[in-house]
């Protein structure tokens, strides 16, 4: 088999690996075939079980109960990035509301905003954390490798220069360790919240 055919059978196995995951997916989530979207779907007794009941701030500024964002999460984490999503909540016909259907839509979306900014944030402070390490990594492992040239060994200098050389060691695992892992993780939450922000909500009484 030569390269062409290797790639042409590689990409023909993950074209078949993803339609076999959106089959799969498929049978779990409702979709909206018109938009190709995945729907999730919440039942609700009524209106306030979206939001915190602690939380004594207006519906607008209010933050979302934690098991509902936990589920959205966990079902974000599921369906690849590529997919749009809808959010459909029902609501019993006796609780329905269309002033607290609008309120709760805009509360609703004005978390996902706050989480977005709220990540970013996030991203900056973890891109700080990097450049700093990043700085004492480079000077501790330059200060020990030049004193390790012109100074004379004895116990106390050898001390020293190896514990500025494991220092420097752990600062540029520190950094690897932002970027690779810690990084990783966050800009995944802000791909599926920005995802969020432009997902349709609707809801439907019944």
């Amino acid at each position: 088999m030569n390269e062409r055919q290797h790639k042409h059978g590689i990409d023909t196995e993950v074209f078949a690996f993803r339609e076999k995951k959106e089959d799969y997916l498929k049978r779990i989530y409702k979709t909206n075939p018109e938009t190709n979207a995945f729907v999730l779907e919440v039942s609700l007794d009524d209106f306030s079980e979206i939001f915190n009941g602690w939380d004594p701030s207006p519906v607008k500024r209010r933050d979302m109960d934690p098991d509902l964002v936990g589920f959205l999460e966990e079902c974000a984490s599921d369906i690849p990035l590529e997919f749009p999503l809808e959010l459909q909540f029902y609501v019993p016909k006796d609780k329905y509301d269309q002033d607290r259907e609008s309120l709760s839509r805009e509360g609703i979306k004005n978390n996902f905003d706050f989480t977005v900014h709220f990540i970013r944030k996030e991203l900056q402070e973890l891109r700080r954390k990097i450049l700093i390490y990043a700085i004492a990594s480079l000077a501790f492992l330059s200060v020990g490798y030049i004193s390790r040239q012109h100074v004379g060994p004895n116990l106390f200098t050898t001390i020293l220069i190896e514990g500025l050389s494991i220092g420097g060691w752990v600062f540029l695992w520190e950094v690897f360790s932002l970027i690779f892992f810690s990084g990783q993780e966050v800009y995944g939450r802000l791909r599926r919240y920005k995802r969020f922000q432009e997902t349709k909500i609707t809801f439907t009484s019944r």
